[in-house]
């Protein structure tokens, strides 16, 4: 049985002593281990390879073991590196080399030959210890910059196996990347991958312009680069979500509510009173000093003492409420924190009417303390801190909250709850998941969104104050536009962008990746298939749409094919979704089957859904829902042979077939019948399947028939009849302007001859074909309907 097996620098467990000398694992809070975990602990055909974070060497052989035996117990498989490789190859080449330069921050790169090549004897080591594990049919998911090499050395070992590849941060532009002097080197070693992923478009782009600039290798128009042995890399973008449902869930746990209440509190959101009260003291007090009778300190009120604006400014009559603003990171040059500060301090001065009412709450975990660029940053961002507290801090009230240390999930998701902004301004990121767990964790809840535009987010979240990280002063603006926003439109904001979180999330991230890795790995289905550029069209599309139309197969294309046609009888979910996409104004949604009418009517009948049955024999359409309430109305095609007189010659034929070949049936329609052999031994199906069309074909021409071969099917049905057909009239008549239509076997293909050329076609699975694009499985095509079905809620909101 095939198998997945995940590689990652770090395993999504670690290892901890207990105090009886054993050892247990604790789960990792990081963002891949959170994105990645569920799926691994869900699927049971997979194993996870990484480093287990643990030092051999100071450790028995029987410890040794006893650690071995807990990861295998997860499924997970450790490595064990030295110190001198932890050194060299993680805290050295890649995070003093890789993470500066592939976040455009080459004058923080250092290009050290020792480093590299201890990078290389690790990844080295890590296909030493994948090699074993792999079996035939075997699927391999490198993760991330630290083992950009592995695909490469794998590929070497096991030309044939399925490998994909993902970066998890930016790729930077041609011009930056190729200061690397080992460069060409990193790129061939990606390429080893069937599938190289990254989180955006833009993202993949810069690597395709690195391999034409160094490698002098074209990318063509389905993202895919011929390599040397013969094979193809396959170049595309899967912008990874969050686990939405957690984090909403947190955030309403007990410990979250008590952390976000206590938060209000302190910041005078809750006790109002109280805290009003300080402020009118400290405004008092203002107020005395500047008259001449006033207390001890009235001698200055000739002065412009600032402490006197300042406890102006918060007087108790102050318009403003009082507000938190949130921002949670690891203290990394890449974030942006200074720049952000200066921008919060900026906004205090322009508007100093949210003094003694705005805090700011700055989680900041520090990380690589023992480097020297780190601890410059740290020392940085507290004199900053210290000087905006210094300058602005009244008696009562602090302008900054600054937190430096880590924090679990679930005071994490009480500061996010208590947040009414969020400012997320990196200078440069991958995706950066803290803006997507803010807005899950304000589900229902108003609060806004400040975002860097040098950051993957920014292109889903378009509702968000969409800031340039490097502008201070459009910072503050923002910072301020969403500190003045109301409820209401905050929460306008958030449903649209929260409508696509919940659907793209991480779990959609991974089988969207997954399938797409199966797809390029086989040559069969690799040509055409839907790209993330292609996705992106689509989705503009329909957004600009006024009249919608969807054209879809249902067997195979909505559903898996299953063993008997009974199985394929669709579950909750698919039927909630193809009722959530139907339902949308201005979409006329059409299942073109060739299953019989009253299966279709017992099905899909209660639907707001038009249908077409045997391949379009039976067609009943939808304009309300009275068409449902009053009981399905279906009209036949005129002008068909008739079918009780033609069933007499064709029956007896495909009964010889039926006892000739064991697990074979003949399923019955109004006007047609269709022999399935999907159970049946297939070699000797596929010789009874020739032996029956040859009969077949002998007579159905004079009859007014044909015969059709689809997925394990042979079908008869009149000459008359096609989905094609059937559709044709609909195509003409409606003056759509987006339509999309998808099937998956040979009845498809006269729907997709009769498509507009400006129209979407996809074909699902493997076969030649007509349409325009590919997806492996009608998992793929729930999924784009679920795009769909999320970017219609984002827009109606």
């Amino acid at each position: 049985m095939s198998r997945l097996i995940i590689v990652s620098n770090r395993l999504p467990f670690s290892m901890e002593e207990t105090e009886d000398k054993t050892f247990t694992l604790r789960q990792n809070v990081g963002g891949l281990a959170t994105a990645i975990g569920p799926y691994h602990k869900a699927h049971r055909d997979s194993i996870w390879v990484g480093w287990s974070g643990i030092d051999a060497s100071n450790h028995t052989k029987s410890e040794v073991e006893s650690i071995k035996k807990e990861f295998s117990k997860r499924r997970c498989v450790p490595i064990f590196l030295k110190k001198s490789e932890v050194k060299g190859y993680y805290a050295g080449f890649s995070n003093d080399t890789l993470w500066p330069l592939l976040h455009d921050f080459a004058h923080q790169a250092n290009f050290d030959e020792e480093t590299f090549d201890i990078y290389t004897a690790v990844n080295k080591k890590f296909a030493d210890k994948i090699a074993p594990l792999i079996h035939k049919g075997d699927t391999i998911w490198i993760q991330d910059y630290h083992l950009m090499l592995l695909p490469q050395m794998l590929r070497k070992r096991f030309p044939e196996a399925s490998i994909g590849w993902f970066l998890h941060v930016p790729f930077p532009s041609p011009e930056i990347f190729r200061s690397l002097p080992w460069s060409r080197d990193i790129l061939n070693g990606i390429l080893g991958a069937d599938l190289v992923g990254f989180h955006t478009v833009d993202y993949a782009n810069s690597f395709n312009a690195s391999v034409k600039l160094l490698l002098d290798k074209d990318v063509d128009d389905q993202g895919h680069i011929e390599m040397e042995d013969g094979r193809r890399s396959t170049i595309d973008a899967f912008p990874i979500g969050i686990d939405y449902n957690l984090y909403r869930r947190t955030s309403r746990s007990n410990l979250a509510t008590e952390m976000r209440r206590g938060i209000e509190s302190v910041c005078g959101k809750r006790t109002g009173q109280r805290y009003a009260t300080s402020l009118t003291a400290e405004s008092n007090a203002a107020t005395e000093a500047s008259t001449k009778e006033g207390a001890w300190w009235s001698h200055y009120s000739s002065e412009d003492l600032p402490e006197l604006a300042l406890a102006n400014s918060a007087a108790s009559n102050s318009p403003k409420p009082n507000k938190v603003i949130v921002s949670i990171d690891r203290l990394d040059y890449t974030k942006g924190i200074p720049e952000r500060l200066r921008a919060f301090e900026q906004m205090l001065d322009k508007y100093p009417e949210w003094i003694g009412h705005v805090t700011y709450y700055l989680l900041a975990t520090p990380s690589r303390e023992n480097v020297p660029t780190y601890k410059r940053l740290k020392e940085q961002v507290d004199q900053l801190v210290g000087q905006i507290n210094g300058k602005y801090s009244l008696l009562s009230w602090n302008p900054i909250h600054y937190i430096t240390r880590s924090l679990p999930i679930k005071p994490v998701c009480g500061i996010y709850a208590a947040g009414d902004v969020a400012l997320v301004t990196p200078l440069r990121d991958g995706m950066n998941l803290v803006a997507k767990e803010y807005l899950a964790c304000h589900d229902g809840r108003a609060g806004a969104l400040v975002l860097s535009d040098m950051c993957g987010a920014a292109r889903e979240l378009d509702q968000a104050f969409i800031v340039n990280p490097y502008d201070t002063s459009a910072v503050c603006e923002a910072l301020h536009e969403a500190l003045e926003i109301s409820n209401e439109e905050s929460r306008r904001r958030n449903i649209a962008m929260q409508a696509r979180l919940k659907f793209r999330t991480a779990a959609t991230w991974c089988t969207g990746f997954l399938a797409s890795l199966a797809q390029v790995a086989d040559s069969s289905l690799a040509d055409k298939r839907l790209r993330m550029d292609q996705r992106n069209t689509i989705m503009e599309q329909w957004d600009g749409a006024k009249k919608r139309l969807l054209l879809l197969d249902y067997d195979g294309t909505l559903t898996p094919l299953v063993r008997t046609p009974e199985r394929a009888k669709p579950t909750h979910g698919l039927r909630a979704l193809i009722r959530r996409v139907a339902s949308d104004p201005g979409v006329k949604l059409e299942i073109v089957s060739g299953r019989s009418h009253e299966t279709m009517n017992a099905w899909f009948g209660d639907l707001p859904v038009a249908l077409i049955a045997e391949h379009g024999v039976w067609r009943s359409d939808y304009e309300s829902m009275e068409d449902v309430g009053e009981g399905r109305k279906w009209t036949r095609l005129e002008g068909l042979p008739n079918a009780e007189e033609w069933k007499r010659q064709i029956e007896p034929i495909m009964k010889d077939s039926v006892n000739a070949l064991a697990k074979s049936f003949i399923e019955y329609k109004d006007d047609a019948m269709a022999w399935h052999y999907r159970l049946s031994d297939q070699r000797k199906a596929n010789d009874q399947r020739g032996r029956l069309l040859e009969k077949l074909r002998a007579i159905t021409g004079k009859l007014g028939l044909m015969v059709m071969e689809n997925s394990k099917v042979v079908e008869v049905c009149p000459v008359a009849v096609s989905k094609g057909q059937a559709v044709s009239p609909i195509i003409e008549s409606g003056d759509y302007d987006f339509i999309l239509a998808a099937g998956d076997d040979s009845t498809d293909e006269t729907m997709f001859a009769v498509m507009p050329e400006d129209s979407w076609s996809i074909k699902v699975g493997a076969g030649i074909t007509r349409a325009h694009s590919r997806l492996l499985n009608a998992a793929s095509v729930q999924r784009l309907l679920g795009y769909l079905a999320a970017e219609s809620d984002a827009t109606r909101e």
